[in-house]
C-alpha cells in the first residue's frame, strides 16, 4: 500500500509538470504571452539598431561628394575631348569641313542654291521662291541633304565647337540606344504630305532648252540649211539626251571664257572659238546656273588603266567610265548586264563621233572623255517632264520668232529619236515627255521604296517634292527619291550602283545564239538597226544604201538564228531542208519557224526572263556605306518567263501539233504584229520546258569560273565596285538557276503525270544537235523574200 501512495504521487507530479510546458492553465498562458512580448521587443529594438548603423555607414561625406563630381566633369571632358575624332554612326552633319575647299562649296550649294533662290525674272511667271524645309541640313560629304536632329542649328554649329561635340556624343547616344533597345515611337520631324523641297524652272535645265539652243540648231538640227546629224551605221537621229549633254558642256566652256581672259593655261588656248563660246543667248541665266553646272561630277576615263590599278579605282565610279579590261575582268561576256553597258557604251561612242563629224567646232573642242563623262551625267541625273501644250514652263525661255508656234509643232520640227517624225506619228497624249538636269534633286539617292515623292507642277512649273503620304521623316534620315523601276542590272548600266536589298527585279537573258539589233533594252535612244527595221511607227528613209545595209544586217543574223533551229526536237530523225522549190509540210514548218524568229529576233523582251523583286518591301539604309536591311521574303513568286515560254513553243512544234494545223497556225500569225505561240498539249508543253531550260543551261555556262563557290563568293567590301558586279551576276545567275530546276521539275512531273515515257514526241536532243548544213537551204529560200 505505501508503495502504491508513492508511485500515484510521483506520477501526479510529473503529468503537472508535462502540463505546465504544454502551456495548459491560465497562469501559465499569461506567463508566456508576456515573455513572448518582451522577446519581440528585443528583436525589433536591435533591428532599429542595425538599420541606423548601416544608413550611417553610407551616407556620404562631403568629401566623396566633391570626389564624386570631379570624376563626373573628368569623364565629361574626356568625352567632349574625344568627340571630334569619333565618326558620325549615321551622317556627317556636324564634324568639322572648314579646311576643305571642296566640303564647304558643296555646303553652301545644299544649303543656298535651291533653298534660298528668290525669283530673278519679275515678268516671268514661272519663276517661283525655291523651298527647303527648314528641318533639312547640308550633309556635304554625302552629297545630300538629311534632316535634321531636334537640336541641331547650323548657325550655332558655326560659332560653338563645343556644341559640335555635344552633338556628335548625342547622336552616338541615340545609336547605341536605339542598337540596344528596339522601339516603335521614332519622332516626327517632318509629317507625310508635308513640302519638302521646290526647285523652281529657271534653276532646271531641260532637254528642250538645249534643242532651242542657237548652236545646236545650226549645226545639228538643219536649221538654216545645216546638217542633220544621225547615227553613221544606221541613219538613226540622236537621242535628245546627246543635245543635252553638248549644251552643257557649251555652258561650262562659256563660264570659263572670263576666266581664261586673265590666263594663258592650255585649257584656256583650247577654247578659242567664239562661235562655241558665245553666251549671248544665256547671258542673263548663265551664271545663276554656274554653281550647278560646277557641281556636276567630273569623271575622266582611261583607256590605259588596268583592273586594280590605283588611277582606275580613283577614278572610274561608274561603269559606262571603266576601260574595257575592267568591265570583262567583272562580267562575263554577252550577259544580259555586260550587253546593257556595251550598248549604253556604243551609243556614246557614235553620237560623239556623228557630232564631230557634223561640226568641225564641236570637234576642236569637246574630246570623247568630256562628252562621255557629261553624257553618263546626263543618263544618271535626268528626271523626267510631262509637259504640256499650255505649260509656261515649256514655253520659257522661247525667243520671240516661235512665241506664237505651237508646242507640238516646234517639238515635231526637232528631228531626234524621241520628237521630230516619231513624235508626229506617235503622239496622242497631251503632254510631252521631256527630260530636265534637276538641281538638288539629282543629288537625293534613290530607293524603290522612297519616303519622299517627287512631281512636275505643271501651275509653277516647278519639281515639287513632298514627304511620302505613308510615311513621316524622322531626325536623321536621308532624303530618298526614285528614279523609277528598274531592274538591277539595269540600275547598274545606267545609274551605276545597285540597290543590294532584294527590292528590284532581277533579268537574265536567253538569246544564247543571236546578238538582238533593234531593241537592245535602250528603246529608241539608241539601236543598232535602223527604227524602221523593228519598230511599228517609224518609216524606212529610201536611201538605197541605208536599205542595203538593213538587208545585209538582218541577213547576218538569219544565220545566227538558225542555230535554234537544229535541235529538231519531237523529231526521231533530224529534218533535212531540201534545196527544191517545193517543200514537204515538215521542212515548210522549219521555214515559218525562222520566219517568225526573225520578227522576234530584235525584240528583247521575247528573250529576257525576270526574277521579281525578292524582298519588295525593304527599307531604303541612310548611306550608301550602309548595308541595307532586308524586308520580307517574297521568294515564292516564280519567274516571269511567258515571252520565252511562247518563243520555245514556236521552236518546238512539230506538224502534229496545234490539232496537226501547226503549218497553218504559223502562216496566219505572219500576218499578227503580236503573235505568241500558246499552250496545245502536254507533249508540246513538255517540249517547250525542256527547250528553255536547255537555253538556260547555254547562258549559265557563260558565266564560267563564277559559277563555282569562289567565283559566288561575296567580296568583303560592301558597295565596292566588285561587290556591286558580284550582286548584279548572282542575281543573273540565280534567276537562270531557279528557273531551270523549275522547268525540269515540271517537265518530269508532266511526264510521269500523262505517262509519256516511250512516246516519240518527247524526243529532245540533249548531247548532240543536228546538222547546221541541213537548214542552211532555208537562207537561200528567205533570199527570196523582200526585207521587213
Amino acid at each position: 500500500t505505501l508503495r502504491f501512495v508513492v508511485a500515484a504521487t510521483m506520477a501526479k507530479k510529473q503529468q503537472s509538470t508535462r502540463r505546465e510546458r504544454n502551456g495548459g492553465g491560465a497562469a501559465t498562458t499569461s506567463s508566456s504571452i508576456e515573455r513572448a512580448r518582451q522577446a519581440d521587443t528585443k528583436r525589433r529594438g536591435r533591428a532599429k539598431n542595425n538599420n541606423n548603423d548601416a544608413a550611417s555607414s553610407i551616407k556620404p561625406s562631403t568629401t566623396q561628394l566633391l570626389f564624386a563630381l570631379v570624376a563626373v566633369l573628368a569623364f565629361a571632358s574626356l568625352l567632349l575631348l574625344i568627340a571630334p575624332f569619333l565618326p558620325l554612326p549615321t551622317s556627317n552633319l556636324v564634324a568639322s569641313i572648314n579646311d576643305d575647299e571642296e566640303l564647304l562649296k558643296t555646303r553652301e550649294f545644299l544649303s543656298n542654291f535651291v533653298c534660298n533662290y528668290k525669283p530673278k525674272l519679275t515678268t516671268s511667271d514661272v519663276d517661283v521662291d525655291g523651298y527647303c524645309h527648314p528641318k533639312l541640313v547640308a550633309a556635304p560629304k554625302e552629297r545630300t541633304q538629311r534632316v535634321a536632329h531636334d537640336d541641331y542649328n547650323p548657325a550655332f554649329q558655326l560659332s560653338s565647337k563645343v556644341y559640335s561635340r555635344v552633338v556628335i556624343l548625342q547622336q552616338w547616344f541615340q545609336f547605341i540606344s536605339n542598337k540596344l533597345f528596339i522601339t516603335t515611337n521614332k519622332s516626327i520631324a517632318i509629317p507625310a504630305g508635308e513640302l519638302v523641297m521646290r526647285l523652281p524652272r529657271p534653276l532646271q535645265i531641260w532637254d528642250l532648252d538645249a534643242l532651242r539652243d542657237e548652236f545646236i540648231q545650226t549645226e545639228f538640227l538643219g536649221v538654216s540649211d545645216g546638217p542633220l546629224v544621225t547615227h553613221r551605221e544606221t541613219g538613226n537621229p540622236l537621242d535628245s539626251g546627246a543635245f543635252l549633254a553638248v549644251h552643257l558642256i557649251r555652258l561650262i566652256h562659256g563660264l570659263r571664257v572670263g576666266e581664261c581672259n586673265d590666263s594663258e593655261s592650255q585649257e584656256c588656248t583650247q577654247l578659242s572659238s567664239s562661235e562655241w563660246t558665245n553666251m549671248r543667248q544665256y547671258e542673263q541665266r548663265i551664271h545663276l546656273l554656274e554653281p550647278y553646272l560646277d557641281m556636276l561630277p567630273a569623271r575622266h576615263y582611261d583607256t590605259t588603266a588596268t583592273s586594280g590599278s590605283t588611277a582606275e579605282y580613283a577614278h572610274h565610279d561608274h561603269p559606262l567610265i571603266w576601260p574595257k579590261s575592267t568591265l570583262e575582268s567583272l562580267f562575263p561576256k554577252y550577259t544580259h548586264t555586260y550587253d546593257l553597258i556595251v550598248h549604253y557604251r556604243r551609243m556614246i561612242q557614235s553620237e560623239y563621233d556623228a557630232l564631230g563629224q557634223a561640226s568641225k567646232v564641236f570637234a576642236q573642242n569637246v574630246d570623247f572623255s568630256e562628252f562621255l563623262n557629261m553624257r553618263v551625267n546626263v543618263l544618271s541625273r535626268a528626271f523626267g517632264v510631262s509637259a504640256t501644250e499650255n505649260d509656261s514652263g515649256a514655253k520659257w525661255p522661247k525667243s520671240e520668232e516661235a512665241a506664237n508656234e505651237s508646242l507640238l509643232d516646234e517639238m515635231i520640227s526637232y528631228e531626234t529619236s524621241n520628237f521630230g517624225t516619231y513624235l508626229d506619228k506617235s503622239h496622242q497624249s497631251s503632254s510631252f515627255k521631256l527630260r530636265s538636269m534637276s538641281p538638288l534633286l539629282d543629288m537625293y539617292n534613290s530607293h524603290p521604296n522612297p519616303n519622299v515623292m517627287w512631281r512636275y507642277n505643271e501651275k509653277t512649273s516647278s519639281y515639287d517634292i513632298r514627304a511620302s503620304n505613308k510615311n513621316s521623316l524622322s531626325p536623321g534620315d536621308a532624303i530618298m527619291v526614285s528614279y523609277g523601276k528598274y531592274t538591277e542590272g539595269h540600275l547598274f548600266a545606267k545609274f551605276g550602283y545597285v540597290n543590294g536589298d532584294g527590292s528590284s527585279p532581277t533579268e537574265a537573258n536567253l538569246a544564247v545564239f543571236h546578238r538582238p539589233l533593234g531593241d537592245v533594252g535602250l528603246g529608241r535612244q539608241y539601236s543598232l538597226l535602223p527604227f524602221h527595221a523593228w519598230d511599228s511607227v517609224s518609216s524606212p528613209k529610201g536611201e538605197a544604201t541605208q536599205l542595203d545595209k538593213t538587208k545585209q544586217v538582218v541577213g547576218m543574223q538569219s544565220k545566227e538564228l538558225l542555230r535554234y533551229l537544229i535541235f529538231d526536237d519531237g523529231y526521231k530523225e533530224c529534218v533535212k531542208v531540201s534545196d527544191n522549190e517545193e517543200y514537204d509540210q515538215h521542212e515548210e514548218l522549219k521555214f515559218l519557224k525562222l520566219q517568225h524568229l526573225i520578227r522576234i529576233a530584235n525584240d528583247i523582251d521575247a528573250w529576257v526572263v525576270r526574277l521579281p523583286e525578292k524582298f519588295p518591301d525593304a527599307k531604303p539604309p541612310q548611306s550608301l556605306s550602309e548595308r541595307p536591311e532586308l524586308g520580307t521574303d517574297t521568294s515564292k513568286v516564280g519567274v516571269n518567263a511567258k515571252k520565252m515560254l511562247s518563243t520555245c513553243r514556236l521552236l518546238s512544234l512539230t506538224v502534229d501539233d496545234i490539232g496537226r494545223e501547226a503549218v497553218d497556225y504559223l502562216r496566219e500569225g505572219l500576218s499578227s504584229d503580236k503573235f505568241e505561240v500558246e499552250k496545245d498539249g502536254p507533249t508540246l508543253e513538255y517540249r517547250t520546258m525542256m527547250c528553255v531550260a536547255r537555253m538556260c543551261g547555254v547562258a549559265m555556262s557563260r558565266y564560267g569560273e563564277y559559277l563555282t563557290p569562289k567565283g559566288r563568293q561575296e567580296p568583303k567590301e560592301f558597295g565596292s565596285r566588285e561587290w556591286n558586279a558580284w550582286y548584279v551576276r548572282d542575281g543573273e545567275m540565280r534567276v537562270l538557276g531557279i528557273l531551270r530546276q523549275t522547268l525540269l521539275n515540271e517537265a518530269n512531273k508532266l511526264k510521269r503525270q500523262h505517262n509519256l515515257h516511250n512516246d516519240a514526241a518527247m524526243t529532245m536532243r540533249e548531247n548532240g544537235a543536228c546538222n547546221i548544213e541541213y537548214s542552211l537551204p532555208l537562207l537561200r529560200k528567205l533570199s527570196l523574200i523582200p526585207c521587213p
